[in-house]
């Protein structure tokens, strides 16, 4: 009976440890959402096996022709009367087909341009998931600030309120002060609700990205912050020339296609079978077979071989010179929307952040003194509040264009 009773204690006592332990939320930088989103994302993980993929096609491509089992019967009396010496013979062999040297090659070259690729494609992937997860995350954390900056207005609301409510009990005010500040409060609860639901969608949009459960709680502890951009337009697409994907996977599909062009030419010049062979009549001894495939130039086969290839060739050297166009006009635009949004930034944190500040701290004071009215002080409260928030999303607006600017272009591939 004791080990039961104990056991139930036991159980009783860890639950309630358990339980908090459960619903602990994890807390999280930016960083290391990053890391998690590089090694959970589903489309980062398909894109990893596209390298396996690409490897096997790569021996495939590169594998030689199978050899082959040969049986051959000599003699067969073709109708009666033929063959009445009765010297039939079979022979057993093995033959082997080679392809005209240089065409394996060739083949094992296309294939590891398309490995490569496939090594530049996750490259992209990587580039275009992390900056979703910066959007992401930077969005979950606009709206627990934003849920912060509502939090601190309703706190001014209740003491003023509670100050409104003072002066109209002692005969200094009116009832109508005390009723505004109540119905503001209401709205700004009414905002609280929907930013908190607000910022359970944004968590859970981020919970996907990273792999995870969308429900699964966590605390993030990267705020938004400000530091203007450094490197100048044409430091920037310098950059990418050497370093893009998109610009690298299409110089590869651009040294591909030459690669397959060579190929097609190659098709022109013949195969070979060499064979190996056992008689049956001639114990002892050996035979041997050489085989030449004749390509028929005339027909339409090889001519058109080469003909597509020469297109396709022509083809990505006109994507490639796209490509690189695209991402600098891409990246251009990007670089003006940071520059825009920094500015933005700068006119808040340097003018009308203190300025709405010190307006509403001033506004409370003259207030307690008679020297302002109520409608006045709420309609500074709004304007602190919408001031807060718009500050809030010009540094959302400049870390996520920031973000955009890392990887422009690459999106459209």
């Amino acid at each position: 009976m004791k080990n039961p009773v104990l056991l139930l204690i036991l159980f009783m006592v860890l639950l309630p440890v358990a339980e908090n332990w459960a619903g602990t939320a994890e807390e999280l930088t930016l960083e290391q959402a990053i890391d998690l989103a590089l090694r959970q994302n589903p489309d980062i993980l398909a894109a990893q096996k596209e390298i396996t993929v690409s490897q096997g096609r790569r021996l495939q491509m590169q594998a030689i022709p199978e050899p082959q089992i040969v049986f051959s019967d000599e003699g067969i009396p073709f109708r009666s009367g033929n063959n009445t010496n009765h010297d039939q013979e079979v022979s057993l062999g093995i033959e082997q087909p080679f392809e005209f040297p240089g065409k394996v090659s060739l083949r094992g070259k296309i294939g590891q341009f398309g490995e490569k690729m496939a090594g530049y494609e996750l490259a992209r992937v990587k580039l275009i998931i992390t900056a979703k997860v910066k959007e992401a995350y930077y969005r979950a954390v606009l709206s627990k600030r934003t849920i912060g900056a509502l939090a601190e207005t309703s706190r001014v609301l209740d003491d003023f309120i509670a100050s409104a409510t003072t002066k109209y009990q002692s005969g200094g005010g009116l009832y109508l002060d005390v009723l505004r500040a109540r119905v503001e409060k209401t709205r700004i609860q009414n905002q609280l609700i929907e930013a908190k639901k607000d910022q359970t969608l944004d968590k859970a949009r981020l919970n996907l990205l990273l792999g995870r459960k969308g429900d699964e709680p966590m605390e993030l502890t990267t705020e938004l912050s400000f530091l203007p951009l450094a490197q100048d337009l044409a430091s920037i697409q310098e950059e990418a020339r050497a370093t893009r994907p998109s610009v690298q996977i299409a110089s590869l599909k651009v040294e591909q296609a030459h690669t397959v062009l060579k190929l097609a030419q190659k098709s022109r010049l013949p195969d070979f079978s060499v064979g190996v062979y056992t008689p049956s009549l001639r114990t002892g001894s050996w035979g041997f077979s050489l085989a030449v495939s004749i390509p028929l130039y005339w027909w339409k086969k090889q001519k058109g071989e080469i003909l597509e290839s020469e297109a396709k060739k022509d083809i990505e050297e006109i994507s490639a010179a796209a490509v690189s166009r695209r991402i600098m006009a891409r990246i251009e635009e990007a670089y003006a929307a940071v520059k825009s949004a920094e500015e933005q930034v700068k006119i808040f944190e340097q003018q009308l952040l203190a300025e709405v500040e010190d307006q509403l701290k001033m506004s409370i004071t003259q207030y307690q003194y008679g020297k302002t009215d109520a409608l006045n002080i709420l309609d500074i409260t709004r304007t602190h509040l919408a001031t807060k928030l718009e500050y809030l999303k010009s540094l959302y607006l400049y870390l996520i264009s920031l973000s955009d600017l890392e990887q422009a272009g690459e999106e459209y591939e």
